[in-house]
């Protein structure tokens, strides 16, 4: 028994079992809510967790809701996430001047680039989301650069190609299906009245001849005119 030591767990293993303290910005993720009604915050009040729903209802008095800031990195699949703006970007004019898309050149209001700023366009997005089970559509407004727009777009534009790419290919199939496979003279499968041809008769087939199989025969007919002239030679030197 003296080979086994009973086993003393480590510092590090009781710093990560012990549990973290709960901070403001975690209460302001769990209960933070992009839309708020005045229904659910009266339902709220009644509940144990009065304190954590002030604390997001004071964040969430603080944003400005008219334009709404995105973040288009995953826009080949048709995601965009959305917030709201706030004090300090409504002050800037980001998202109103500039365009929301917070990856965009032209996001900042002091861009670096010395080129003049695209002409900004407004759009009315029609944002689905899940939030705390439920699955919650709003309309909201956000200013995008041309550029944006195009990557918003991207994935409508390409089902709306493919689909008329599959609508061609369908009706290019019903033409083939549709027409009648006609000879070379004009008569249809099956007619043997046909202007030149003839029962019997094999079309003649053209063979296409390589240069080598030329030259195989020039040499040929070279080899054969040769021996034929030295036959010759003989018989009149024998005569």
């Amino acid at each position: 028994m003296s080979l086994y030591k009973p086993y003393y767990p480590s510092r590090s293993v009781e710093k990560r079992t012990q549990e973290l303290p709960v901070t403001e910005f975690d209460i302001l993720k769990a209960s933070h809510r992009f839309l708020r009604e005045d229904a659910e915050e009266a339902g709220s009040s009644s509940t144990n967790n009065a304190w954590n729903d002030q604390l997001a209802k004071k964040y969430y008095d603080s944003l400005y809701r008219e334009f709404a800031l995105c973040n288009l990195k995953h826009y080949k699949s048709g995601n965009f996430a959305l917030r709201w703006r706030t004090e300090n970007e409504v002050l800037d004019g980001t998202g109103e001047t500039t365009c929301a898309n917070m990856r965009c050149e032209y996001h900042r209001p002091h861009s670096a680039s010395n080129d003049l700023p695209p002409l900004l366009s407004t759009l009315e997005l029609p944002f689905a989301y899940e939030e705390h089970g439920e699955v919650k559509r709003a309309l909201v407004k956000v200013v995008l650069c041309p550029g944006c727009v195009k990557k918003l777009m991207w994935k409508r534009n390409r089902e709306k190609r493919l689909s008329v790419k599959g609508k061609d290919v369908d009706e290019g199939n019903g033409d083939t299906n549709d027409k009648t496979v006609h000879d070379e003279d004009g008569s249809e499968p099956g007619d043997d009245s046909g202007s030149g041809k003839r029962q019997g008769i094999r079309p003649r087939r053209s063979r296409s001849r390589s240069p080598r199989s030329r030259e195989r025969k020039r040499s040929r007919r070279e080899i054969r005119r040769s021996s034929s002239s030295l036959k010759r030679r003989d018989g009149e030197t024998a005569s």
